[in-house]
């Protein structure tokens, strides 16, 4: 018997015979919002406002399809003219209740799949969301989310006249605690001061790691008074007790600037963060270990009284810098001379790659700057040591191998003759490790690997396999992806490949298809949500 659609009550009977939890919307039928929740399939007549309404409805899952049932092959107009991703689904009445039946059951599965579909989709979008928000080593917000959620923060400020006050410090002679106790023990101290800076503060408040170590801290509704005394909070849970790890220990002293938004009234989010980093200045100025809120005019008159050591400090800086850039300049215009054009190919190449990869993680320049130049000393100093071994057609012997081992120790002793290349020096040195922790020189595993060097891995090999080189031939672009799938958890960090898919998208650096690159993506965040516990 054909199914009536003047019967909502014998149609919603016929219907629960194949689904129990389909859900008909016919004349006498108002379903409330949980029952369109949990429905698993919608039926309903071809009414184009009931239609319309049905497609707005904030309950209905986008997973659950919709059977419209028609009397004749004509689809209603209106029809045609929403754009939704939702499965709408047709069926010409009267029909027999077989052919009725198995279209029910048919949508059920079909809505069962989708169901998944977006359930692991959520899951996958959840992953994504905390890997390109928080920081790796100590799980608090990244400097990409600061940037993005401070402009929310500050808006929302502005717009009901409430306080925000913005805290920047960093911990006093970080640099000697990395070559005193080793960069194990460095990183160690960075994620336990992140876990006291996050009992310390006000569940409001919001913690960020900004860079190296830099912290900020966004506190909604702090005047200065107490945006202050949140800081000395902060401060004395960071200095109190020393740090103890393998044995090591270590105290520390922090150093911290405040600024506040009514007070200081910032004309933009970048604005106020320079208005908290010239207090951070301030305070180090005055011998470190305390507290700067930042004032403009005292900012001006202390500046002045202490301006012939500030001049020479900056001068200093700048000079240091000039003669960073001349070194690099001159190494590789020595190595252009040795190893010829393809040598300068290359590290443009790597270079292009390392910016647009840092931009899509949202590095500070600074950092992204400091990868170009590990990559520029690496290739240059690799060029002028081992020219012969790079330019040897087919494989190296045991002997050879064992002579490129060595190269990043050689990269350290060189480098060390110029104290300033201090943070290129861990990307070079670093630069064998893989992932899986089966490289060289340290063994390091996973994130133990510096950041840079991790980057600096992947966008090398990149750029290797996308070259042709004496012992191989260029590899096609779908093969690169190939490799990076293949190595992804071995030689290169997963995350870092995905990022790399998405920049190769994004700038079309391969012809290659987007749905190739958006399947490799899929399947690196299935083979990653399975490792899960």
């Amino acid at each position: 018997m054909p199914p009536d659609l003047h019967s909502g009550e014998r149609m919603k009977e016929r219907v629960h015979q194949i689904c129990s939890s389909a859900l008909c919307v016919f004349p006498g039928i108002r379903p409330s919002p949980d029952e369109y929740r949990k429905a698993a399939l919608i039926l309903t007549d071809n009414d184009p406002d009931q239609l319309q309404a049905l497609l707005q409805l904030p309950s209905l899952p986008e997973s659950t399809p919709i059977l419209i049932l028609i009397t004749d092959e004509t689809i209603p107009p209106s029809i045609l003219k929403n754009v939704t991703t939702r499965l709408i689904d047709f069926l010409v009445v009267p029909v027999s209740q077989e052919i009725f039946l198995h279209r029910i059951s048919f949508l059920c599965q079909v809505q069962k799949i989708s169901a998944e579909h977006h359930a692991h989709s959520a899951t996958l979008d959840k992953q994504l969301k905390a890997l390109s928000t928080r920081d790796p080593l100590t799980g608090l917000f990244n400097r990409r989310h600061l940037t993005t959620n401070l402009r929310e923060v500050v808006e929302t400020a502005q717009k009901n006249s409430s306080h925000l006050s913005l805290l920047i410090f960093n911990i006093d002679f970080f640099n000697k605690v990395n070559k005193s106790s080793g960069l194990h023990f460095g990183d160690f101290m960075l994620n336990e001061l992140a876990a006291r800076l996050t009992i310390a503060s006000r569940d409001i408040d919001t913690c960020y790691r900004f860079s190296g170590e830099d912290f900020v801290v966004l506190m909604p509704g702090a005047d200065l008074d107490q945006a202050y005394r949140i800081a000395e909070k902060i401060s004395n849970a960071c200095s109190a007790k020393s740090y103890s790890h393998n044995g090591r220990k270590q105290r520390i002293t922090i150093s911290a600037g405040i600024a506040s938004l009514l007070a200081h009234k910032p004309d933009s989010h970048d604005d106020f963060i320079t208005m908290a980093e010239t207090a951070l200045f301030m305070a180090k100025a005055y011998g470190r270990n305390r507290i700067h809120i930042y004032s403009p005019q005292n900012t001006k008159e202390e500046l002045s009284s202490r301006k012939s050591l500030t001049f020479l400090k900056e001068t200093l800086n700048r000079t240091l810098e000039k003669t960073r850039n001349s070194v690099i300049a001159s190494l590789q215009l020595l190595a252009q001379s040795v190893a010829g054009p393809e040598h300068q190919a290359h590290i443009s190449t790597v270079s292009h790659y390392v910016t647009l990869l840092g931009k899509q993680l949202g590095l500070p320049e600074q950092h992204i700057q400091t990868f170009r130049n590990a990559i520029t000393l690496y290739n240059s100093f690799r060029s002028l040591l081992h020219n012969d071994l790079l330019a040897k057609p087919g494989k190296l012997s045991h002997d050879e191998r064992k002579t490129m081992g060595d190269l990043p120790f050689k990269l350290t002793e060189l480098t060390d003759i110029f104290d300033y290349f201090a943070n290129e020096r861990n990307v070079l040195l670093c630069h064998g490790e893989r992932y899986d922790g089966t490289g060289h020189p340290h063994g390091l595993k996973g994130e133990e690997i510096p950041l840079g060097a991790r980057i600096f891995s992947i966008v090398d090999a990149v750029a290797a396999m996308n070259a042709e080189r004496p012992y191989r031939r260029r590899l096609t672009h779908g093969e690169i992806v190939e490799e990076l799938k293949k190595e992804a958890g071995q030689q290169f960090d997963p995350f870092l490949v995905c990022q790399v898919l998405t920049v190769i998208e994004k700038n079309r650096l391969f012809d290659l298809d987007p749905h190739v690159l958006q399947q490799a993506r899929q399947e690196l965040f299935a083979g990653f949500l399975k490792e899960q516990p």
